[in-house]
């Protein structure tokens, strides 16, 4: 059973409002700066060099850094080296956006 990649058609989603491209693990802190979305809630999704997903979760509203920083020193990034941001337009979507992405990639840093 292979681990399943990020698809940019993922991105066509109604919910999300704006994304980053891939950014290394180290640099996420410049998350705050790439977009005017940065303030809005959002997923992030943890992936390695052949975007597959590794870990998903939920920041609230101008939270992203902060829940980022969170999954790296909970260990939620083993086996990633990239990680992307989605941003929403609310918290509720986010969550909604959340499930659904866990449930299709069934991350293994999520089962931890």
């Amino acid at each position: 059973m292979g681990e399943k990649q990020w698809d940019i058609a993922f991105h066509a989603d109604q919910r999300i409002i704006d994304y980053t491209n891939w950014l290394y693990l180290e640099n996420f802190g410049n998350l705050k700066f790439r977009s005017a979305t940065s303030t809005n809630a959002g997923v992030y999704i943890f992936a390695n060099a052949l975007h597959q997903v590794k870990y998903v979760g939920k920041a609230g509203i101008g939270r992203m850094v902060i829940e980022i920083y969170s999954a790296i020193t909970r260990q939620k990034d083993k086996g990633a080296t990239l990680v992307k941001a989605l941003y929403t337009k609310t918290d509720s979507d986010a969550l909604n956006l959340e499930t659904e992405l866990r449930r299709y990639f069934d991350p293994v840093n999520n089962l931890q």
